[in-house]
């Protein structure tokens, strides 16, 4: 029943499955399809993500069949469309908290647990990881749905719908924990490998307007008062160092260096 590959990443690849549902196989090794499938099944009639349809298992991987969803990744529309860079952000936040309204399933991980694991596999200084753990230890715990990798790729916008993707990083706490997330993502990754030179001042110039318009309409559209997003961010930061992603660890380190001996108020 596999059709042709859609796509690719790290974890899993996506392949047509029928007309109306795609499968999302995982690799061996990769156990992400569990949070995934706990997520999916929670925003179930919500319309903000794939409706989960079954679990398979295809040669040996785990797969989970997937309402097939048309429409375009936001951050190919921004390439491809700069000019709806505020209507994009609005909708990338309204989306956000979509998800947050969600209760979390309590067989998710933890995020705070997650991020503490992260921060102490990060290759950072001593100094400034013990400088993120004390400011972690000082978070709340929180019971709401957090996606954990949300970012204009993993969201997929249609004429009638805009709905979130990829979930294998999905956990349990408080949104300004994922929120801080997305704007690290949106702030500071790098362009793509292979982006011209003279191309790269007009994304990073781009990009901080989208983060800036992303931020404000969460913000504004959130029921609740933001708390402690700074707090958050630093800690997101530090977690990031983890991934290895060498042309980001400058400006992470340099961001949390700052911050740590910045005098407390």
């Amino acid at each position: 029943m596999i059709g042709a590959k859609l796509g690719a990443g790290r974890e899993a690849d996506v392949y047509e499955w029928d007309d109306s549902t795609v499968v999302k196989l995982y690799r061996a090794g990769f156990l992400g399809h569990r949070a995934e499938a706990l997520a999916l099944a929670k925003l179930d009639g919500r319309g903000v993500a794939p409706k989960l349809v079954d679990a398979v298992e295809c040669d040996g991987r785990t797969g989970l069949v997937l309402e097939r969803l048309g429409g375009a990744d936001m951050l190919s529309l921004l390439q491809r469309q700069p000019w709806r860079v505020l209507g994009l952000a609005r909708a990338l936040a309204d989306a956000h908290l979509a998800v947050h309204e969600a209760p979390a399933p309590g067989d998710l991980p933890e995020l705070r647990q997650v991020l503490a694991s992260r921060i102490a596999d990060a290759v950072l200084p001593s100094h400034l990881r013990d400088y993120a753990l004390r400011v972690l230890d000082a978070l709340p715990d929180g019971d709401r749905l957090c996606h954990g990798d949300y970012h204009p790729g993993n969201v997929l916008v249609a004429a009638d719908r805009v709905a979130v993707i990829d979930w294998p990083n999905a956990a349990r706490g408080v949104p300004e924990a994922d929120h801080a997330r997305t704007l690290l993502l949106l702030r500071w990754t790098d362009p793509q490998p292979g982006t011209p030179l003279v191309s790269r001042p007009l994304i990073t110039a781009g990009r901080s307007m989208f983060a800036h318009r992303y931020a404000r309409a969460y913000r504004d559209r959130s029921l609740r008062r933001l708390r402690q997003p700074a707090s958050w961010l630093v800690v997101q930061a530090a977690a990031r160092l983890a991934e290895g992603i060498e042309v980001e660890q400058n400006t992470l380190i340099g961001f949390l260096d700052r911050t740590h001996q910045r005098p407390e108020r």
